[in-house]
């Protein structure tokens, strides 16, 4: 091997050394692993992929649900364009409901949709937020809410939407566990979501509890302009033969 390609070879290498180390971790519907395993333990993010979409967990902040306690299972609905996401799952709540502070976690995270089915049309449309928390006694709650930005959209100016579900113990129809968001054409192929989770028992005998937090996206499929025009000149061969 002569000078240039080992200078070239060292190169590659160091670029390789350079590089962040990311994995992918395929899921299933009904698969799951632990949080600790999709965070890693460096910080190397680990992209989770379920079916057309790819999860990149980034940040996960919470004194009271360490990484270990929570699970990632997949999601995706019969009709995959009308749901693909994940659960949290854990033994989420109060962990200290006698104490006048709350117990959170804080997660943020990018959902994108895979190349190869960027390039057949599918567009992200719709997001649904669902859980199961219950919360009893006056002042307790347990709630969700997130910010879902458009990582394509100008610096402070990205919002898509906000969105929350939540359940009240003070009172009894203060409960609101799903939250459809349609964003319309359209669309998008990247989008990243900060989630705030709480958990509020208040004090005497009041509790807050949640097993799951999903979240899922719908997409729809957008034709090709070459397709577009394909479907436009059938169309318009279609109203001349009924015309004839």
């Amino acid at each position: 091997m002569n000078s240039r390609a080992l200078a070239a070879l060292a190169v590659a290498s160091l670029a390789a050394l350079a590089a962040p180390a990311q994995a992918v971790i395929v899921l299933n519907n009904g698969d799951s692993r632990g949080l600790d395993v999709i965070l890693g333990s460096t910080n190397a993010d680990h992209a989770v992929q379920i079916g057309d979409k790819l999860f990149t967990f980034v940040t996960w902040t919470s004194v009271a649900f360490p990484p270990p306690a929570v699970s990632i299972a997949a999601y995706i609905a019969n009709n995959p364009l009308q749901g693909t996401g994940f659960d949290i799952t854990g033994g989420f709540g109060d962990v200290l409901p006698n104490d006048p502070s709350i117990s959170e976690f804080n997660l943020r995270y990018t959902v994108e949709i895979l190349p190869s089915f960027i390039q057949q049309g599918y567009r992200i449309t719709d997001s649904e937020l669902t859980f199961n928390g219950n919360a009893t006694g006056a002042g307790s709650y347990a709630r969700v809410d997130e910010t879902l930005l458009d990582v394509n959209g100008v610096p402070g100016q990205n919002l898509i939407t906000p969105s929350s579900v939540y359940s009240y113990g003070s009172n009894p129809g203060g409960n609101y566990s799903q939250d459809h968001r349609v964003f319309g054409p359209p669309g998008y192929t990247k989008i990243e979501v900060n989630k705030d989770v709480q958990f509020f028992a208040n004090a005497p005998g009041g509790t807050s509890t949640a097993s799951f937090v999903r979240q899922s996206f719908s997409q729809t499929i957008i034709p090709s302009p070459s397709a577009a025009a394909l479907l436009g000149l059938a169309g318009l061969t279609a109203g001349r033969r009924r015309r004839r």
